[in-house]
């Protein structure tokens, strides 16, 4: 944050010099012609004073630079941190159009916020120079002018933050729409009525497109309306100096006054504008981070080193633990007792909406449960941290929800563990394969483990796919490893040797079925 204030600083810095050296070399200039004392001395002063200026200009230019990137850099690394800290209950509750849209809204946030901060930064700056300009050439006024018509400028600001927010929500709330459809399009093509796929559709196209046409305006307002307006306005105030039989000193001062304003306002609007997009961004975005500097129970601050875990003979224990998903009046999970040993086998069994996932999610590290004690050998889960209890409980989500990566079947089988591999974590990974019966997959493909799959790659069967999802958990070398339903997507003859498989390399194992 140094860095960034220090090249803040130094950017304004530049900024103003830049202008305080292109206007003096004017001002020498043109006092020098009204009183026709133009010689080469005062050429050359201009001149110097000009290359002072474009030396200036050219610094600023590498500053704001340097500043955009470093800054850029921060909020991108923030966003990052802030997507890997996302709470898997509350990414749920959001739609897909959502999801995507909160998405979309973080590509802008850095160029509209960092560029549009600058631009006012230095447009505040200019316009502070116009107004000792107007102030020394045509009194008091003038600057008080510019001041009242700023005031301008911050009310046709707000307007555009009201509606351009509406707007904003308009735009989510159809893409939502949109994506959700698209998503169940063949459901929708053969069970629902063609008459009614597209109700309610016009009405809100017909909202958005309003709301665009208000945003529209006050944005008009704001970039055009306000820059000219006072250009027209400083137009007067030179007619009014000049009947007044003011010196044409006094006169071209001031139009060098009026002129520097325009310039001002015209890219502070447009740096507002950017801001007020990045703000509108921000606020469909903030709901997914978490706040700066707050952790979620259960996690351990990075300078804190982990407690060595304590040897007990139950590898997890669960005493009275409840859950509740966020905004639900329902309890998922109330008073669950669970103990799980050291090398046991543990099936649990129940109907479908019993809590049996939740159940998973809790025990994984993943959800984090809102009543009772949850502990890992004997050591308490908020002592143990989340990262390291994650690592040592591994939970297998159903094939619905585990996903291949677009890359090399190596990388998704070691996701895990450390990457880039050596030769016997690769010896390792192939191992696991072929005793899982994927032996026969990767004599088939050209690559091997370093063929491409995912949805542009190779193509794998479901079967093959879950074979897959067991390899990369048995690969990851947990102390508990969770299968949530997992063999129910495993090819038939393929079933009793995972199931083997996976009861004789997992050290503790707990299998949640119907």
């Amino acid at each position: 944050m140094k860095r960034v204030c220090a090249l803040l600083a130094a950017f304004l810095a530049a900024h103003l010099a830049q202008y305080s050296l292109f206007l003096g070399s004017w001002l020498v200039l043109g006092h020098a012609a009204f009183a026709g004392t133009v010689t080469g001395g005062t050429l050359a002063n201009w001149a110097a004073l000009m290359a002072g200026s474009a030396l200036a200009r050219a610094v600023g230019i590498r500053l704001q630079a340097g500043l955009v990137v470093e800054a850029g850099g921060r909020l991108r690394r923030r966003l990052l941190h802030g997507a890997l800290e996302l709470d898997l209950a509350g990414v749920r509750r959001e739609g897909t159009g959502h999801l995507l849209g909160r998405a979309l809204e973080a590509e802008g946030i850095e160029d509209l916020a960092v560029g549009g901060a600058l631009g006012g930064v230095a447009a505040s700056l200019e316009l502070g120079l116009a107004m000792l300009l107007l102030a020394e050439a045509l009194g008091p006024v003038a600057p008080g002018a510019l001041a009242a018509w700023l005031a301008v400028a911050a009310f046709a600001t707000h307007r555009y933050v009201r509606h351009r927010g509406r707007w904003a929500a308009a735009r989510m709330r159809l893409g939502n729409d949109l994506a959700e459809k698209m998503a169940g399009h063949r459901t929708r093509a053969v069970q629902q009525r063609p008459e009614s796929r597209h109700d309610g559709e016009e009405a809100a196209l017909t909202a958005y497109d309003e709301l665009g046409r208000r945003s529209d305006r006050w944005l008009a307002a704001l970039t055009v309306v306000v820059p000219r307006g006072w250009a027209l306005a400083g137009v007067v105030l030179l007619a009014g100096v000049a009947n007044a039989q003011a010196s044409p000193a006094s006169v071209a001062a001031g139009a060098v006054g009026v002129l520097v304003g325009f310039g001002a306002l015209t890219r502070l609007e447009v740096g507002l504008a950017g801001m007020v997009d990045a703000w509108c961004a921000w606020a469909q975005l903030r709901p997914l981070l978490p706040d700066r500097g707050v952790r979620r129970a259960g996690n351990t601050p990075a300078d804190h080193p982990t407690p060595a875990v304590a040897t007990d003979s139950a590898v997890i224990e669960a005493r009275a633990i409840g859950y509740r998903y966020p905004g639900r009046d329902r309890v998922a999970l109330r008073d669950v007792y669970l103990r799980v040993g050291t090398g046991e086998r543990v099936l649990i069994q129940g109907p479908s909406g019993s809590g049996k996932s939740t159940l998973a999610a809790v025990l994984s590290g993943r959800y984090v449960p809102t009543g009772g004690e949850l502990r890992l050998h004997g050591v308490e889960r908020e002592v143990v941290g989340a990262a390291t209890w994650q690592r040592r409980v591994l939970a297998v989500p159903q094939a619905e929800q585990n996903h291949l990566l677009l890359g090399t079947l190596a990388m998704n089988l070691l996701l895990g563990r450390r990457w880039p591999p050596e030769q016997d974590d690769l010896r390792h990974a192939d191992e696991v394969c072929r005793a899982l019966g994927l032996g026969e997959l990767l004599d088939r493909m050209p690559a091997g483990l370093a063929q491409i799959v995912g949805e542009t790659g190779w193509r794998l069967s479901h079967g093959e796919r879950s074979l897959v999802f067991l390899g990369r958990a048995l690969l990851q070398g947990a102390d508990v490893l969770i299968l949530d339903e997992t063999f129910g997507a495993v090819d038939p003859h393929r079933l009793a040797r995972a199931a083997k498989v996976v009861a004789e390399r997992a050290p503790t194992l707990v299998v949640i079925r119907h």
